[in-house]
């Protein structure tokens, strides 16, 4: 789409029967509603993922908090929120709201001061999250509640081997100030708050696109590129990168990923969540979402509940026991016995390019490589990153031709 904006012909071409990789949407046909592969989040952060969204026209299908409300639940300390003041400056507002979620006390607020210090000061470059955080002196509390929560969230994988720097910037744009310090959520399936809005903007600028058609060869050479074999003037490469890497001929290149699960639930006459997501600490299921009440529906008679359990290797649980345990934390969250009257479990294989050290591919002339391989001090494989990384191939391909 930003290529087409800059006047250029472009024809995209798509392997799966329906663009949008993996923030599809599907029809679950014993429901029978659309449901996505998995719930996500946004955060104020999300500048690029916004202004597209607004340039299609589609940014009245997202729904932001007002201000920052993180709600999270715990056995034994049940319900506890971080909810920043909005009458405070939001650093001191922060700390304040740190200090006072049940179980902890001025030590967390302070060692997010040190934590902060430790960013700015660029002594995590190469180091793992759990390593930043030793150096820091962060008390357990405060990394079971808020940081590993966050960097399952965000980057899905553990503190023992995430990224530092892309850590520390994922908390620098996250809570950057009050702007930003805010989640937002679809209130609208994938496939038309997202994927549709894009595909008919893209058509509107004469943009051809090709469903059900993997490429199977790219070469470069002269003053153009062949996709199996037609001719053109340029290509812009935009896979993971294990799939890129076999594409553009790349051996020899680990391309580490790490799965998501989620486990949907359905349940009739059901009350719901307290709140339209929750953290889980202790639990198998990590964030609990009221998918029913994201999408606007008051009490339906039919109600769409999710879990999703990131950073999975390699999930044997055999998938009854898996729905049945998620079906139990469930209970303790809202409250009720009631069993589930149908049940999908979405598991997304290579849900993430895990971020890791690199170097740029060699690539030929008029080849943009806008692979999915995040880099430390990038933004993880997330909505955004994805954006940024189309709105850098346009302005390579404008570069090319100027």
């Amino acid at each position: 789409m930003r290529v087409a904006e800059n006047g250029f012909a472009v024809e995209l071409f798509e392997a799966a029967p329906q663009p949008g990789g993996r923030t599809r949407s599907f029809i679950d046909k014993k429901s029978g509603e659309w449901c996505d592969n998995g719930p996500h989040l946004l955060n104020g952060a999300y500048g690029a993922t916004e202004k597209l969204l607004d340039d299609c026209q589609a940014s009245e299908h997202v729904t932001w908090q007002p201000s920052l409300k993180l709600t999270l639940w715990e056995e034994q300390r049940r319900y506890f929120s971080l909810n920043p003041s909005n009458i405070l400056p939001f650093p001191l507002a922060l700390l304040l709201a740190v200090k006072s979620m049940p179980g902890h006390s001025w030590d967390s607020a302070l060692s997010m001061l040190r934590l902060n210090r430790a960013m700015n000061g660029k002594t995590y470059a190469g180091h793992s999250v759990a390593t930043l955080l030793k150096h820091c002196n962060i008390p357990a509390e405060l990394v079971r509640d808020m940081i590993e929560p966050i960097c399952l969230g965000a980057m899905n994988e553990s503190i023992r081997t995430a990224d530092a720097s892309t850590f520390a910037r994922v908390l620098s744009e996250s809570f950057a100030s009050k702007k930003t310090a805010r989640l937002g959520w679809f209130n609208a399936p994938l496939q038309q708050a997202l994927i549709n809005p894009l595909l008919t903007t893209a058509r509107q600028m004469g943009v051809i696109i090709h469903t059900s058609h993997p490429v199977h060869s790219l070469r470069g050479g002269g003053n153009g590129v062949d996709i199996d074999g037609e001719a053109f003037d340029a290509a812009v490469v935009a896979l993971p990168a294990y799939a890129s890497n076999r594409l553009l001929g790349v051996m020899n290149t680990a391309c580490e990923t790490r799965a998501i699960t989620n486990v949907h639930l359905w349940y009739e006459k059901h009350p719901g969540l307290p709140e339209l997501f929750i953290g889980g600490i202790g639990t198998l299921g990590q964030w609990f979402f009221d998918v029913s009440a994201q999408m606007g529906q008051t009490n339906p008679a039919v109600r769409h509940l999710c879990a999703v359990i990131s950073a999975v290797e390699e999930n044997n649980t055999d998938r009854r026991q898996l729905v049945d345990q998620i079906s139990r934390e469930l209970a303790e969250l809202c409250g009720t016995d009631r069993e589930p009257t149908h049940a999908r479990i979405v598991c997304e294989k290579r849900a993430t390019v895990l971020v890791r050290p690199g170097s740029p591919k060699a690539v030929m002339r008029n080849i943009v490589d806008a692979s999915e391989l995040p880099v430390p001090g990038e933004l993880p494989a997330t909505i955004e990153f994805a954006v940024q990384r189309g709105e850098k191939a346009a302005r390579s391909i404008k570069k090319l031709f100027s």
